[in-house]
């Protein structure tokens, strides 16, 4: 028998089981679009639910002024230990636990070890990084969602900002309500806390 033979009596074949495999195809097709259906409800729902929660993870709650303060008497030589090293290194503008500004800090003349003896003191206070002002240093105690639509609450070492609203009471309260605000609240001589953002 020649290869046509073959196809043709394959055909045959095929005739004869049609309404058999037509209830396949039929089952088969149903479960392909409750299959498709089912992976298109996932992707439009559980995954972006999924990312709520880790990308847009607001991480822990922001400290209260009365728990910042506390911090702040316990925590304050290694601040102050962080604001006699910049008055020796007057290039470096900004530092956290992975970056510098400027990014290669030997351009500032801080060798590697003095950049570990800042992030050990950042470290032990909770401080996420640190920065100059406008005649002062700020320490960033807390950042909480994106920046964009974030807020930070930091300690400031010197004078006010010239744009800060200051208020003499609680920074939290003082926002409430509020889209953007740049708050300090005086807590000692030249010392304040800072809330700025959304």
């Amino acid at each position: 028998m020649n290869w046509l033979g073959k196809m043709s009596d394959m055909f045959l074949d095929l005739d004869r089981q049609q309404p058999r495999n037509m209830k396949t195809r039929t089952i088969a097709t149903i479960g392909l679009i409750a299959g498709s259906a089912l992976l298109a409800i996932f992707v439009a729902v559980v995954v972006p639910l999924m990312t709520v929660g880790t990308v847009f993870d607001p991480g822990p709650p922001a400290p209260t002024d009365a728990a910042m303060i506390e911090h702040w008497k316990r925590h304050r030589p290694a601040l102050d230990e962080i604001i006699e090293m910049l008055r020796s290194d007057p290039a470096l503008n900004r530092l956290g636990m992975n970056w510098s500004d400027p990014s290669d800090p030997e351009r500032a003349a801080v060798v590697p070890e003095r950049l570990a003896k800042y992030r050990e003191l950042m470290k032990g206070a909770s401080i996420i990084s640190f920065g100059r002002g406008h005649r002062s240093i700020h320490f960033l105690f807390h950042a909480s969602g994106l920046s964009a639509s974030g807020f930070g609450k930091s300690f400031v070492r010197g004078e006010a900002s010239p744009n800060a609203e200051i208020v003499d009471s609680d920074l939290d309260a003082a926002a409430a309500g509020r889209s953007k605000v740049f708050l300090q609240r005086p807590i000692a001589d030249g010392w304040w806390l800072q809330r700025d953002g959304s």
